[in-house]
């Protein structure tokens, strides 16, 4: 009866030995891929909020009389984007959401973001003519480190996750009168009379839309 206790105890002893390391490498395993869920989940949410926060309309100004001077004196396409926040990723600053344990966090000093804005002219298909967006390319990258027993598996120590996201909007003055040369013109002279004489009166924009669709430059 000693025996055979002492055999069962050697037995479970041997199996504790073979599916422990398995068992550990699976513990971490859910570990990691939780962090990372939570980490991708969260990049994406950053880059959403930065095109938000790049796109947000300020019609009084954009669309305002001192606008239309303004892109009459100097019309140029809005390249004007807030880069996606780390904020989202690493629970400080500012950004609208709730906090959380370091445990969520990313790698400190790895994140980082970038946004480029300008016009994108839209044509083909079924339009009669092209149409201007502005395009805002917004992205953010950051890593989250591996745990260490699950490193030779993976073969890297760091897990790097990334999103990028393109938003479009309704082109501003500047960027309208920047894009349509004619209509820079049409405003420029009406507003500013500057190609024309003293003793002439300035061309007004026609009260009726234009039959021929203004050609895209930019």
């Amino acid at each position: 009866m000693q025996v055979s206790l002492r055999a069962q105890r050697g037995t479970a002893m041997v199996e504790s030995a073979i599916f422990m390391p398995l068992f550990l490498l699976i513990l971490f395993g859910i570990i990691w891929a939780v962090q990372s869920s939570v980490q991708s989940e969260r990049v994406q949410i950053a880059v959403r909020y930065g095109g938000l926060v790049s796109n947000e309309a300020a019609p009084y100004v954009g669309y305002s009389l001192y606008g239309l001077y303004l892109a009459a004196a100097s019309p140029a396409v809005n390249t004007s984007c807030s880069s996606p926040t780390t904020d989202a990723l690493t629970d400080s600053g500012a950004f609208p959401g709730p906090t959380s344990a370091p445990f969520w966090s990313p790698e400190a000093n790895k994140t980082s973001g970038s946004c480029t804005k300008g016009a994108a002219v839209l044509s083909g298909g079924n339009l009669s003519s092209s149409l201007v967006f502005l395009s805002t390319q917004s992205s953010i990258t950051t890593q989250v480190l591996v745990p260490t027993l699950l490193q030779p598996t993976l073969k890297t120590a760091n897990q790097n996750l990334s999103a990028s996201q393109t938003f479009f909007d309704t082109p501003d003055l500047g960027t309208l009168m920047k894009c349509y040369s004619d209509l820079d013109s049409a405003v420029t002279q009406s507003l500013t009379n500057a190609t024309l004489n003293v003793t002439a009166a300035a061309t007004p924009l026609p009260d009726n839309n234009p039959t021929t669709p203004l050609a895209v430059s930019c």
